[in-house]
């Protein structure tokens, strides 16, 4: 949309604002509504969850810990396997955790017709992400990762393996670029969060 420095009339940009305010309010409320009538499907969650009722979710196959933000407009599905999200765990904007997986290898069969019933336990693993866990923008999790204690992943990075606890992953596919912290302040830190439980 176009706006030249002269722009509209004052009352024009009056109403325009008024507008935007009730559409904002609007737009709030319709978001609790849905967050309160939709909080109770996850398969369990703990206290202090945060979660965007726009995102899609799975979740009757969704775990969620104590103090958890799952940010804004992820993508958490898993149709047979689990999802679980332990404590102290924060998403930025876009996160896909896809648990589960598509056969692709079946001959003589189209592939959307490749249904559960084909499925193999290697084909449907979950998804665990470990507590004090940050997950960056547009990070993608794909199934049978762990992402172990207090690790980062880098923003946009496609985790397709493991990553190993108070590791900082990035790339596609993400690797690790370099640990958390050295072993003395991993123990420190873990001490400093024991005497706060």
């Amino acid at each position: 949309m176009r706006f030249e420095p002269d722009g509209p009339g004052t009352v024009i940009q009056a109403l325009a604002r008024l507008a935007h305010a009730i559409l904002v309010g609007s737009s709030t409320a319709r978001r609790a509504v849905k967050g309160y009538a939709t909080v109770h499907r996850f398969a369990s969650r703990g206290v202090g969850f945060d979660f965007d009722p726009d995102g899609t979710y799975s979740y009757e196959t969704i775990h969620i810990g104590n103090h958890v933000s799952l940010g804004v407009r992820p993508i958490m599905i898993a149709t047979r396997a689990s999802i679980r999200v332990g404590d102290h765990v924060i998403f930025g904007p876009g996160v896909v955790v896809r648990g589960g997986n598509h056969r692709f290898d079946v001959v003589g069969t189209y592939i959307d017709q490749v249904g559960d019933e084909l499925k193999r336990p290697e084909d449907d693993q979950g998804v665990v992400i470990e507590d004090d866990v940050w997950v960056g923008g547009g990070a993608t999790i794909l199934h049978g990762v762990t992402i172990g204690r207090g690790s980062v992943v880098g923003a946009g990075a496609v985790v397709t393996r493991s990553v190993p606890p108070y590791s900082i992953v990035a790339g596609n596919p993400a690797r690790v670029i370099r640990e958390r912290w050295d072993a003395a302040t991993i123990a420190a830190h873990e001490a400093r969060l024991n005497d706060q439980r």
